[in-house]
């Protein structure tokens, strides 16, 4: 991984919640809009590039089970997150410092950035994924510093949690890139960690297509967005063969 690579995975969540520290009224339709592009684009990428790359490799056990578990991981991380990587906001007035969503939303970017540092793809997939991982960041930091707000953390300790958080992907992509270092023959078994974040984001993705629409129907600016998202992810995979 080069620089600019940690740089997106830092930057977009930081963007997120930089963005819900400076707006007071949040604009629910804009960020299902947002959310919805996201989700189509990492779907797109995960069924387009990371699947079939996962199922090339040659594994001793079936990295089906791995995709499944993770996807049921993902489940359990939302009773601790309570759907916070979804972007979903819950507006309730606390003094209650929400250390449970915070750790589990760690956890969540934590997984991630170890995939990212799985030195598992080729150089374009690579992209792809970090940019499908920094995409869906962004309104999860976002929602992240609304709750923060809303359980009356002090203002200069809100940048503080923000750039923690912001750094999980971070922390995890170097943590899985030392051990393959120092380990060489640990690189195999990272095929299966591989697919098991694949199981979060098939859960992620899915979960924003769809648990975001009103009354099961797609506005036509939602069905625009979601176009958008998946035209560029078949667009970037395109471009890698010319």
């Amino acid at each position: 991984m080069n620089f600019w690579s940690y740089f997106i995975l830092f930057f977009f969540p930081l963007l997120g919640g930089t963005i819900g520290l400076i707006i007071q009224n949040h604009k629910t339709e804009q960020l299902k809009l947002f959310l919805a592009f996201s989700g189509a684009f990492l779907f797109s990428i995960t069924a387009i590039s990371i699947i079939p790359e996962v199922y090339s490799h040659h594994t001793a056990y079936n990295v089906g089970y791995f995709i499944l578990a993770g996807f049921f991981l993902q489940i359990l991380i939302d009773l601790f997150s309570h759907g916070v990587e979804h972007g979903h906001l819950h507006h309730h007035e606390s003094d209650k410092t929400p250390y449970g969503i915070f750790i589990a939303l760690s956890l969540h970017a934590f997984l991630e950035g170890m995939a990212v540092g799985s030195n598992l793809f080729s150089e374009h997939i690579q992209s792809s994924f970090i940019f499908g991982i920094a995409l869906h960041e962004i309104p999860a930091a976002f929602a992240l510093i609304t709750l923060l707000k809303a359980s009356n953390v002090k203002k200069k300790y809100l940048y503080t949690w923000l750039v923690v958080y912001a750094m999980m992907t971070i922390f995890g992509a170097l943590s899985s890139s030392l051990v393959v270092t120092a380990f060489p023959n640990f690189e195999r078994y990272m095929v299966y960690l591989v697919a098991l974040v694949i199981g979060v984001f098939l859960h992620i993705s899915t979960t924003i297509l769809f648990e975001n629409t009103d009354n099961h129907k797609f506005s036509r600016y939602k069905l625009m967005a979601i176009a958008i998202g998946v035209g560029i992810a078949v667009l970037s995979t395109l471009v890698h063969f010319h």
